[in-house]
């Protein structure tokens, strides 16, 4: 086989004329230059058959093809506005490489049990899950919310670096919305400050992430937070959520029809059920009036 027809073939599963950069969208244009190169000319294989990515590779060409595509989809392929988000994309990856910033990302998060974001298996769709545990925010946390949404893009960009050039980082978060005991439980409608700053942060600077963000339990009363959080949310971003079932009682286990999207030995344990107390010489989270006054 020739290396055109090899790269025929791949192109025709994705629906698409085939160049070289849709057939290696793993790496950058320097190295595709050089691969090219070893081209013979009766090959017939461009380097790009789409001019927006070819400007895109151009401006950035030390840069993988997949990581300028998913900035050029978040802007519907205008280069100009890809290449400002990318560029402030570039800016935040400066400081969430600072030294100390690791140290201070996990002690914003929560350590241990009391992280709100959990890293866990896979969905059955082949993306990455993540879970997030909206009852263990802290006043505190509240308080911090650019803090907390800088944190939360810092777990995004360790993500990045572990999944490496050749795989599409994707992701489907799991958004349980029960209380747990001795979490700080505060009530969901005083939580849209943070869930605003972690909308734009994480959208401005991985866009393309999410696969699917999993609300549940989620109660018919709960449509109308949902139409407030809605408004702060990137349509593309809002288009993703999906909401499930289920008993709102503490530490229940999700609706079956969660296990459709993702296998039980895919998720952590003890992501739905109680923490620990906390020691004596622990600080106490803080906590909402109504958990104070039990």
């Amino acid at each position: 086989w020739s290396l055109s027809r090899m790269l025929g073939f791949w192109a025709s599963d994705k629906k698409e004329e085939p160049s070289l950069a849709s057939a290696l969208p793993y790496f950058s244009l320097e190295v595709l230059g050089i691969i090219h190169g070893f081209f013979e000319k009766n090959d017939d294989v461009p380097l790009f058959t789409h001019d927006k990515r070819k400007e895109m590779a151009t401006k950035y060409p030390m840069v993988h093809l997949g990581t300028l595509e998913r900035f050029l989809i978040a802007r519907d392929y205008s280069v100009s506005k890809a290449s400002q988000m990318f560029d402030g994309y570039l800016e935040f990856k400066k400081v969430v490489n600072t030294p100390g910033f690791s140290e201070k990302a996990k002690k914003t998060l929560g350590e241990g049990r009391r992280n709100i974001v959990t890293p866990m298996g896979r969905a059955k769709d082949g993306t990455d899950v993540f879970g997030f545990r909206m009852c263990l925010i802290t006043e505190e946390m509240l308080n911090n919310a650019d803090s907390v949404a800088d944190a939360a893009a810092w777990t995004m960009e360790k993500y990045l670096q572990r999944t490496g050039p050749y795989r599409n980082p994707r992701v489907t978060v799991l958004a349980p919305t029960n209380a747990i005991d001795n979490a700080p439980n505060i009530p969901a409608h005083r939580l849209i400050p943070i869930l605003r700053a972690l909308s734009k942060k994480l959208g401005a600077n991985y866009p393309e992430f999410a696969q699917r963000i999993v609300i549940f339990p989620f109660p018919w009363v709960g449509r109308v937070l949902w139409e407030m959080v809605k408004l702060f949310l990137d349509p593309k971003t809002s288009a993703k959520v999906c909401f499930l079932g289920g008993s709102q009682e503490r530490h229940c286990d999700p609706d079956e029809t969660m296990y459709e999207l993702v296998e039980k030995d895919q998720i952590d344990p003890l992501f739905l059920k109680a923490l620990p107390e906390l020691k004596s010489s622990e600080p106490v989270p803080n906590k909402t009036n109504a958990e104070s006054d039990k």
